[in-house]
C-alpha cells in the first residue's frame, strides 16, 4: 500500500509511514499505483507551461486544461494558483489520486524561491516603467 501523505510505497501493516512519519489510517488510504502522474513533472509543466494549462492535461484535467489554455491560465492567477497547489501536494490527478514522489522541502523550497522571482520581475517591470518617465 500507499501513504496517503506522501505518496510511497509503505508496508501493507504499517500504523506510520516511515517516509513521512504521518499517521496512516486503512481506511483512508489513496491507492497510488504506477499510473499515478509524477509531482517533480507535473510541478515542472506548471512554472514552464502553466498559462497554457500543460499540468492539467498531464494529470487528466482535459476540459479545465482546455478552459486554462483559452484564458492563458486565467491570465495567470489560475495557473500560480495550481502551481502554489502542487507545490505542496494539494493538486490530484484525474481519479483524485496525490501525485506520486512529492517532496515536501523541494516544494517549500520552489515555492519560496517562485515566489521571490515573481516579486523580483514585479519590481523591476515598476523600475523600468519608472525610468522611462
Amino acid at each position: 500500500m500507499f501513504c496517503s501523505k506522501c505518496g510511497k510505497e509503505i508496508n501493507d501493516e504499517a500504523v506510520i509511514c516511515v517516509h513521512c512519519g504521518c499517521a496512516v489510517n486503512n481506511n483512508n488510504l489513496s491507492n497510488i499505483t504506477s499510473d499515478s502522474k509524477d509531482w517533480v513533472v507535473a510541478l515542472l509543466l506548471s512554472w514552464f507551461l502553466g498559462g497554457f494549462g500543460a499540468h492539467r492535461f498531464y494529470t487528466g484535467h482535459i476540459a479545465t486544461g482546455i478552459a486554462q489554455l483559452l484564458t492563458a491560465g486565467g491570465c495567470g492567477v489560475w495557473a500560480f494558483i495550481d502551481w502554489i497547489c502542487i507545490c505542496f501536494n494539494k493538486f490530484k490527478d484525474e481519479n483524485n489520486k496525490p501525485l506520486k514522489n512529492y517532496k515536501r522541502d523541494l516544494g517549500i523550497a520552489l515555492f519560496v524561491i517562485g515566489v521571490f522571482l515573481s516579486v523580483m520581475v514585479f519590481f523591476i517591470a515598476i523600475v523600468g516603467a519608472l525610468a522611462e518617465s
